[in-house]
């Protein structure tokens, strides 16, 4: 990030929205070539459509969550919108907008999953509910920085590691994520962001 020019926030958004996805995979490739190497084991495996179906209404929970999160954050700090790169290539035109909704509700998604879930939370469930799903999350909200983000993303994490210990799949968080992102996206084209 630190070589793109820091005067155009558009493309500093798409790649943003991207880099989570290239993050996750990268180091679930780690993973995968160090420990198992197979990929069963870290959550890939079929799961019902009726699963999927309640990731998707999760997902959309979730970003109703979020909102009240971020409004209520913002009424008792005041905060500027750490997330104001993503909302402008959301808002940059037809091509930044499906660059970022790709990289941001699809492609991060499914980095981020198959690594906090897959990887993280896969190894803290055999140590409890506890440890694999709200440890997990707490790694997950960290890892998205210490904002009005870090709420929010704990709270996602949450919905997504519940998901994923009663499944045992990536797929239910994937959707999940992919619908909340996604959301957060379409939201912010129409200029819709809860954030100032």
């Amino acid at each position: 990030m630190g070589l793109l020019p820091s005067n155009d926030p558009v493309i500093l958004g798409v790649v943003g929205s991207t880099a989570g996805g290239f993050v996750g995979i990268g180091a679930f490739a780690a993973a995968y070539g160090l420990r198992i190497r197979a990929l069963r084991p870290f959550g890939f495996r079929p799961v019902s459509p009726r699963w999927l179906m309640i990731a998707t209404g999760v997902g959309l929970i979730g970003y109703g969550l979020n909102l009240i999160i971020q409004f209520t954050y913002q009424t008792w700090f005041g905060s500027s919108d750490p997330q104001s790169i993503l909302h402008a290539a959301a808002r940059g035109g037809p091509l930044p907008f499906l660059l970022s909704f790709l990289g941001g509700a699809i492609f991060t998604p499914f980095g981020e999953e198959i690594l906090f879930r897959g990887v993280i939370a896969n190894a803290l469930n055999r140590y409890g509910a506890f440890a694999g799903v709200v440890l997990s999350s707490i790694i997950f909200g960290l890892a998205h920085g210490v904002s009005v983000i870090l709420p929010v993303a704990i709270m996602a994490g949450l919905l997504s590691a519940m998901l994923f210990r009663a499944t045992g799949s990536v797929w239910p968080s994937v959707v999940l994520h992919c619908v909340y992102n996604g959301a957060n996206s379409i939201a912010s084209a129409f200029g819709f962001a809860p954030m100032p």
